[in-house]
């Protein structure tokens, strides 16, 4: 499941931009800048959307239950997904259609000062965004472990937090562009200018929701583990002395931090044997023939028992070492 640094770090976002909300459509109506309701649009979507991911870090938390044996850890995907949704036709689809329609019918006569009510409305926007973004960035860095960017994106299980670090990034970058739209709408007293980034602010909307939608599909898809996470996992089980041979192995990551694990093994059926009570069965049989059966049943109920224990233990040398394998399907070649 998601970590409390992560569920942190989306209520922290939630909070900020419910009131940077307010403000950029305060500023918007009191300036009637484009770039300033693409903004207000943004954080209005940015807002709804970081609710779905806290429903959807608080769903995964449920505890397994009849229903559901294997727990609740793909609802993070799925209302991760969900957010990514309304990303791209709210945020960039009303966004984008309001910065194309104000380009080809720029509004009539629009006040070319300098609105400072917008102006700070902007940089109030800039300081909570830019605070939250380092708390987003801080959690982010702390799960990558040294891995690069690039990888640790590809690979992550957990993309709540990559979400609300691109949310908040795209958030500063989009207050700069509507900052820079108005003062070059103000000196060229051309709207063209504030249509343009209002149009910008859409796409980067839509590049973040087409990637959010991806890394979280992915998932709810059936992901395996990495390559060498699953060839590491292999290396260690075929290590371990009660094993002979990994006939196969598969993984599938069913939630933060939460793998199931489906395993075929050889086991080291001479670890199994206890060769001096074996012999010590063969002795009775052959002195108390009229038992054998009885004997022949203890030995095989013993025998199973002393395999069951074998693969509880197996199983339980795999969690201690791969804490996210929550569920294990084990079968004997």
């Amino acid at each position: 499941m998601a970590s409390g640094g992560t569920l942190k770090v989306v209520v922290s976002a939630i909070t900020g931009n419910a009131v940077i909300t307010l403000g950029k459509f305060a500023g918007f109506f009191v300036s009637a800048s484009p770039s300033m309701l693409a903004e207000a649009i943004h954080s209005l979507a940015d807002t709804l959307n970081q609710v779905l991911l806290f429903i959807g870090i608080k769903q995964s938390q449920h505890e397994a239950s009849t229903q559901h044996p294997l727990g609740y850890g793909s609802a993070t995907y799925l209302w991760n997904l969900i957010s990514a949704v309304g990303i791209f036709f709210l945020g960039f689809g009303v966004t984008a259609y309001h910065g194309i329609h104000s380009l080809i019918h720029p509004p009539e006569n629009i006040n070319h000062s300098i609105n400072w009510i917008a102006i700070g409305v902007l940089l109030f926007a800039f300081v909570i965004e830019s605070y939250v973004l380092v708390q987003a960035y801080k959690e982010v860095n702390q799960k990558r472990k040294g891995q690069n960017w690039i990888s640790f994106f590809n690979q992550s299980d957990d993309p709540t937090a990559i979400a609300i670090l691109f949310e908040d990034g795209i958030a500063v970058l989009g207050v700069a562009l509507a900052f820079i739209g108005m003062m070059l709408t103000y000196f060229f007293k051309n709207p063209s200018f504030d249509a343009i980034t209002s149009i910008i602010i859409a796409l980067l909307l839509g590049l973040m929701a087409i990637f959010l939608g991806i890394a979280n599909g992915r998932f709810l898809i059936g992901r395996a583990m990495t390559d060498s996470s699953q060839e590491e996992m292999k290396n260690f089980i075929e290590n371990l002395e009660i094993v002979d041979h990994v006939e196969r192995i598969l993984t599938r990551v069913i939630g933060p931090s939460n793998v199931r694990l489906s395993l075929e093994v050889s086991l080291n059926g001479s670890l199994l044997i206890d060769r001096k009570k074996i012999s010590l069965d063969a002795q009775e049989i052959k002195s108390h023939p009229e038992q054998a059966t009885g004997i022949l049943v203890d030995t095989f109920d013993r025998a199973i028992r002393t395999t069951g224990n074998a693969i509880n233990e197996l199983e339980k040398q795999i969690q201690t070492r791969f804490p996210e394998v929550k569920f294990i399907d084990l079968e004997l070649h």
